[in-house]
């Protein structure tokens, strides 16, 4: 295929559909994926019995205050409770998951295929790789061209012999600071959109000025920067000035925390994560000062313990409890739209 016959198309594991069937979109999700990478063995007997132990009622209480200290809690592989999770989604509206779990995550493009199929949404897979704890061994040695072909390659001809094709390239890694693998892949994931012309979506450090970093990067490669998302906003850009300039860069931002009220893991670094009703203030600050049309909103499930099986929130937390805040808040109908079917439409629409 070439990128001449997605022209205005969004490219799904099934196949294109025309950018009006994309409808409500959760744009930062993970329905079957290992994320192994981030698991931290922690010290002392008690807490060792813990992170060995499956997720359940019994271990949620501590499951929830040790993000990635639970093997079990970071592996979702389960076809058909991803399939149940969905329908909670598709119930309260939602029509379109984009499913970020690239190389390092367990990509699976058949596992995801059946699972639109059967839980009737689309999903839109990604491409490219993920941060460098989850790298391969010979990431180091590979030539950039290489991994550039191959996000190429996932877009046009699909990912290895499934025929199933990339609909989008992310969500690239980038840790703080940024590991010399992780900006190759970066800068091979620039140049694929150069190629592609697909949407761009990159993972920041746990650093404030990580994602400024990247987004320089891009910018200097000759990304389209209307065409990139900087992901998990609200745990990685706390200072509402370093908001504003990066949406005066031309970048989209995304709110993907949703749900995620507690402690975030003093393992990474000590951050006031918001509340969810803090996450509005900040989102309707951000409209107040004109980039609607460049917000996203997701909740980034994981981890089992988001899942609504395991006592979690589930994929329908932002339709069931968010936007009924939003509203309460003052936004509109037209704004909730714009940030939930518009915003993902254009980014996702091949030019």
């Amino acid at each position: 295929m070439s990128t001449s016959e997605i022209k205005g198309k969004i490219q799904t594991v099934l196949g294109l559909i025309e950018p009006e069937d994309l409808g409500v979109t959760l744009p930062h999700e993970h329905l079957v994926s290992d994320g192994s990478c981030w698991y931290r063995e922690p010290d002392g007997a008690f807490d060792l019995g813990m992170a060995r132990s499956k997720v359940s009622i019994e271990t949620l209480w501590w499951v929830r205050y040790h993000w990635f200290q639970n093997l079990d809690d970071l592996m979702l592989l389960d076809e058909q409770e991803a399939i149940d999770e969905l329908s909670h989604f598709s119930f309260s509206g939602g029509r379109s998951i984009i499913e970020m779990s690239n190389h390092g995550l367990g990509r699976d493009p058949l596992s995801l295929a059946r699972i639109s199929r059967a839980a009737g949404l689309n999903i839109v897979m990604g491409s490219g790789y993920y941060l460098a704890p989850s790298l391969p061994d010979d990431f180091g040695e590979r030539a950039q061209e290489d991994i550039t072909e191959e996000i190429v390659r996932d877009i046009t001809l699909g990912a290895g012999d499934t025929g199933i094709k990339a609909g989008f390239i992310g969500e690239i890694g980038g840790s703080w600071p940024l590991d010399p693998r992780e900006k190759k892949s970066l800068l091979a994931a620039v140049e694929a959109q150069k190629q592609t012309g697909a949407y761009l979506n990159v993972h920041p450090g746990q650093g404030e000025d990580a994602a400024w970093e990247q987004v320089t990067i891009m910018d200097s490669a000759g990304a389209d920067l209307s065409r990139v998302c900087v992901d998990h906003i609200d745990r990685a850009v706390r200072d509402p000035k370093n908001r504003i300039k990066l949406l005066a860069t031309g970048v989209t931002i995304e709110y993907d925390l949703f749900g995620r009220e507690g402690y975030y893991p003093l393992s990474q670094r000590p951050i006031d994560l918001p509340t969810d009703y803090q996450r509005v203030n900040e989102i309707m600050e951000i409209i107040d000062a004109g980039y609607l049309d460049q917000i996203l909103i997701s909740q980034d499930i994981w981890n089992k313990h988001q899942r609504r099986k395991y006592g979690g929130w589930g994929y329908d937390h932002i339709l069931r409890n968010t936007v009924p805040v939003m509203k309460a808040k003052g936004m509109s109908q037209q704004e909730i739209d714009a940030i939930m079917i518009e915003n993902p439409k254009r980014l996702l629409t091949f030019p």
